[in-house]
């Protein structure tokens, strides 16, 4: 009768309630030999990810290495940054990650200020790093999902996986983002600022001298209407990143950290709204959406029209060949 009873207690739920119970147990002892509770396991990962990218910026850097991508963008430590090692490390590309926080996590580079969040980090990377850029720079948010991302889902690693650089040979610059929608065909007026925003002492209201200040420009210069596809992921070449002289970029970012036109989030939103004046394009910058997905992503037709685009190429310039 006894051995029933005891064949009985260990039926098949109780097994499994127990080898859960003793994996809980010896993970528990773990954490406590490590002097980890459970909620501190993704602070150990994260710092385990973190030491990792460090060490490959720090190769770059100490190597002089002539890596073909660099990585920028701005992190805070409550990032997930898995995406961003497994993409460096497939791809080989750098990763440039600046902390954004009053208590900066170690080994991460630090921008000069923090106003303006990853405005701060780019210009920063910009600055530090002219004399010995990779050929692309890609400018990035830090979260894995991003609404920016349009064509292959949310994830910035899809997007970066199918981005096409011979783009960014051909233009110099182009926006990781092909929807028009927000920013384009227009976003801002700066000579033209709605009383609304007069009154309610908007940064629109004061765009025309912030542009002055930012381009070191008289106020004959500031365009009458600025557009450009949202947001702040963008890639660059590094030439085009070289067409300014590094005391631009220093001047722009001596902006940020004292202007006392807008806020710390009115910083970061009127450098996003140029970005792409900054590196040499034009005012209203708003590439045809077709055409933007053939020439970023190879994502070319044949369209429901019938048509089929052909993506952009930079021209040899020894082919005698039109540009």
């Amino acid at each position: 009768m006894q051995k029933l009873r005891l064949l009985s207690w260990l039926s098949p739920r109780r097994a499994i309630v127990g080898c859960v119970l003793i994996v809980v147990l010896q993970i528990s002892y773990f954490l406590h030999r490590s002097n980890l509770l459970p909620w501190q396991a993704g602070a150990v990962l994260r710092h385990n990810v973190v030491h990792q990218l460090v060490g490959l910026t720090n190769s770059y850097a100490s190597n002089s290495a002539n890596a073909s991508v660099g990585l920028v963008l701005a992190s805070i430590h409550t990032d997930d940054l898995t995406w961003l090692l497994d993409y460096c490390t497939e791809s080989g590309s750098v990763p440039f990650v600046y902390t954004t926080e009053r208590s900066p996590e170690f080994g991460l580079l630090v921008p000069p200020t923090l106003r303006g969040r990853e405005a701060s980090a780019y210009l920063s990377y910009v600055i530090e790093f002219y004399d010995h850029l990779p050929e692309y720079s890609i400018f990035v948010h830090a979260f894995p999902e991003q609404w920016h991302n349009d064509l292959f889902g949310p994830y910035t690693l899809n997007t970066l996986r199918n981005i096409r650089l011979q783009s960014v040979d051909a233009y110099g610059y182009v926006n990781l983002r092909c929807q028009h929608n927000p920013g384009c065909p227009t976003s801002v007026y700066p000579l033209s600022p709605s009383q609304a925003d007069i009154e309610n002492h908007d940064i629109r209201a004061y765009f025309s001298d912030a542009y002055q200040q930012i381009f070191n420009v008289t106020s004959d210069k500031v365009p009458g209407a600025i557009g450009n596809v949202c947001c702040g992921q963008f890639a660059v070449s590094r030439d085009r990143i070289r067409a300014r002289p590094r005391e631009d970029y220093q001047r722009i970012l001596d902006w940020a950290a004292t202007t006392e036109l807008t806020n710390d989030f009115g910083v970061g939103w009127v450098l996003e709204k140029l970005w792409h004046i900054i590196f040499g394009m034009d005012a209203v910058y708003c590439p045809r959406f077709e055409q933007c997905r053939c020439d970023v992503y190879g994502w070319c037709g044949p369209l429901p029209s019938g048509e089929s685009l052909q993506a952009v190429i930079k021209p040899d310039p020894h082919d005698g060949s039109p540009t």
